[in-house]
Order: C-alpha cells, then sequence, then structure tokens
C-alpha cells in the first residue's frame, strides 16, 4: 500500500473514529439526568466534552489517574481480568467511567431518587 493510500485510509478511520464519539455523545446526552459527557484519551487529555472546559480538564487529570490505578488492582488481583467500567457515587453525582484500550468515556448525570 503507498504512503498516499496509508494517509487516506488513516484520515477515514480518524474521520470515522469522529462520528462514533459524536453518536455517542449525542445519544448519552439524550438520557435523563445526564449532565456531561466527555471523551478523553488514556493519558486524561480532553478530546470531545460537553462540560466546561475547567469541569473537563479536572475530570480528565484526576480520573484518567483514577482509572489507571483502579485497572492496575485488577490486575494485581485477577491478572487474566481487566477493568472496563467505574462507577462513582456521591450525595450530588454519579460519574461513570467505560474504559477503552485507547479512550475514556465519562458520563456525569444526577443520581436517581431511589
Amino acid at each position: 500500500m503507498s504512503s498516499r493510500a496509508e494517509t487516506t485510509a488513516d484520515e477515514q478511520q480518524r474521520q470515522q473514529q469522529q462520528v462514533d464519539i459524536e453518536e455517542t455523545i449525542s445519544r448519552l446526552e439524550s438520557k435523563k439526568g445526564v449532565e456531561s459527557v466527555t471523551v478523553l484519551t488514556k493519558d486524561g487529555r480532553v478530546i470531545r466534552t460537553t462540560a466546561t472546559t475547567e469541569q473537563s480538564e479536572v475530570h480528565g487529570k484526576l480520573l484518567s489517574k483514577l482509572a489507571r490505578d483502579a485497572a492496575d488492582i485488577v490486575e494485581e488481583l485477577e491478572p487474566q481480568d481487566e477493568l472496563s467500567f467505574l462507577r462513582i457515587r456521591t450525595k450530588r453525582h454519579e460519574i461513570m467511567v467505560a474504559l477503552d484500550h485507547s479512550y475514556l468515556l465519562v458520563v456525569v448525570q444526577s443520581p436517581q431518587k431511589d
């Protein structure tokens, strides 16, 4: 495959990833109680967010570290397994973090009254 064809294929893949991200954010935002949706790189850099810049940067920094630490714990406890989802519930919010090999998806919502 030529270098130009590889570049075109890479660009098409990036465009498809962007479409997938936008569709996922739209779907999640439409759910009752969802306050923000943020897509992060594994190291916490914001790719796309519906939150404020300040909130998304704080979430990126802290939640990426928490996800790495939690994944390390799971690996140590069960070497054949891996962490795929984290849920944190406080009195005011519920923060859900879905882990992928390249990205973190963070959803912040108001907890449902039990």
